[in-house]
């Protein structure tokens, strides 16, 4: 039986939780294989387990990274490849489908797999599985979405057609995680790609910009399966853009309410120009609670500028059909982007004070490949070294300026959003409160494991709203 080790290096991500990038690796090489898979999140391991996990035998291990993550993923593939010299290390990830063929400038990663990476990565363990494949130059050059070495070359091979049914995916190999250890809700993803190019995103790099859709029935069935199999969670839908469609989700919001499942559940990824009465109430009453949406700017002159397609007016009546149904809504809005200027931050921040409960600000970061990075280049002058695997280490995260708005003003605009009362990542950031964490251990430890589902939500739902209202009061 081959033996199939996968990392997540998380030690450096914000919030804790099961990859569904790892989760659906190892499902789908386990569907196709005769093989045994291996998790470690380091996230939620100690030191002695990840020593441990290191030392065991595997016929190959694939790392899982985002730019923040790289430089983690690189110690831990050395300190691997000292003791396992002849054991193939594969990296995937977003960070992976950003860099192409630069990737395998580090010695110690021997393959890569760019875009979506199941079919990719399950022809790789093919190939482990004949002895001496690896080095089969013809054989690695027939495996699409693959990058790897020809003597002094790096071959990047043609990209692989993407998964045009995700419903014939497996669902994520939930039980290979530690999912005690996770205090938080469960991620899904029910959706991939986004047809739309904001100016500072590189998720087309990885899905494309044809969006993809899981059928509602086919996410019911995961739902149920969780429920099942691991208790009850609140549900966290982690699309790109999960409503590009309003009827799949009046149909999603129906089989909820027909399979009557008493799960609360939210959404990262929302279109907030695409949202009406009829299907808001309807996600009410089928269980959602809160919606995370990226609006950016509230001037309307960098909307344009950045790609959103959509107007500070849609936005603006999207958050009031969402909160008067009754679900929270949390803003996201980005400092810094083309056009900025201290007197647009103060617009973002009279909007999120006259329309959200909630909002949080970040500043712009630019990624290679997108046209924040290009629009760096050409108009402005980055501020610490141009390399995006450490722009999370700056403290401030000021990582560029331009003529119209230097670093003193973006350094000025963060302390304007701490003064109105909005966490900012540019900003030097204070990690969780100890009373915020005690909460959260005693909500998803407690409160979703050993109480009835029924009960469970409705404490739940309680919480959240009497935490909306205190907010509200203050």
């Amino acid at each position: 039986m081959t033996r199939i080790a996968l990392i997540y290096p998380s030690k450096q991500t914000s919030e804790l939780g099961m990859s569904l990038g790892i989760g659906y690796l190892a499902s789908f090489v386990s569907q196709n294989n005769d093989v045994d898979v291996k998790v470690l999140d380091t996230g939620v391991s100690t030191e002695k387990e990840l020593n441990a996990f290191l030392q065991n035998g595997y016929d190959a291990v694939g790392v899982s990274i985002t730019s923040r993550t790289y430089g983690e993923a690189i110690e831990i593939s050395r300190k691997f490849r000292q003791s396992h010299p002849n054991v193939p290390i594969i990296f995937g990830g977003p960070h992976v489908s950003i860099m192409r063929q630069d990737i395998l400038k580090e010695p110690v990663i021997d393959l890569a797999v760019y875009g979506e990476g199941e079919i990719t990565f399950n022809e790789i363990i093919n190939l482990i599985r004949k002895r001496n494949s690896l080095s089969n130059i013809e054989a690695l050059s027939k495996i699409e979405g693959l990058i790897f070495r020809n003597s002094d070359s790096i071959v990047v091979n043609p990209p692989r057609p993407l998964i045009s049914d995700l419903d014939t995916l497996p669902f994520p190999a939930h039980h290979l995680f530690p999912l005690k250890r996770y205090e938080g809700k469960m991620p899904m993803i029910t959706s991939r790609g986004c047809p739309y190019a904001c100016a500072f995103c590189s998720s087309s790099q990885i899905w494309g910009r044809k969006w993809r859709p899981r059928s509602p029935k086919n996410i019911i069935e995961e739902i149920k399966y969780i429920l099942r199999e691991f208790g009850t969670y609140p549900i966290d839908f982690h699309d790109d853009s999960f409503n590009i469609d309003l009827k799949r989700v009046n149909a999603l919001c129906d089989e909820f309410l027909i399979n009557n499942l008493k799960v609360p559940w939210g959404v990262r990824g929302f279109r907030v120009d695409k949202i009406n009465n009829h299907i808001a109430t309807k996600m009410q009453r089928a269980g959602c609670t809160h919606l995370a949406i990226g609006i950016e700017s509230a001037n309307p002159q960098i909307l344009k500028r950045i790609g959103k397609r959509e107007t500070i007016e849609q936005i603006a009546i999207g958050i009031k059909i969402l909160r008067s149904a009754g679900i929270k809504v949390t803003g996201q809005f980005m400092v810094g982007n083309p056009g900025e200027t201290l007197e647009t931050v103060q617009e973002s921040i009279e909007f999120a004070q006259k329309n959200l409960g909630k909002a949080f600000f970040g500043t712009a970061v630019p990624f290679p490949k997108t046209e924040l990075w290009e629009y760096v280049n050409e108009h402005g002058s980055f501020l610490v070294e141009p390399d995006c695997t450490t722009f999370e280490n700056t403290h401030p995260r000021i990582i560029f300026e331009t003529p119209e708005f230097s670093a003193q003003q973006r350094l000025q605009a963060v302390e304007m959003v701490k003064q109105a009362g909005y966490t900012c990542a540019g900003g030097y950031e204070k990690k969780q409160s100890y009373l915020r964490a005690l909460r959260n251990k005693i909500i998803y430890t407690y409160l979703f494991r050993f109480l009835p589902p029924t009960i469970s939500t409705r404490i739940y739902t309680f919480l959240q709203r009497l935490k909306g209202r205190e907010k509200s009061s203050k």
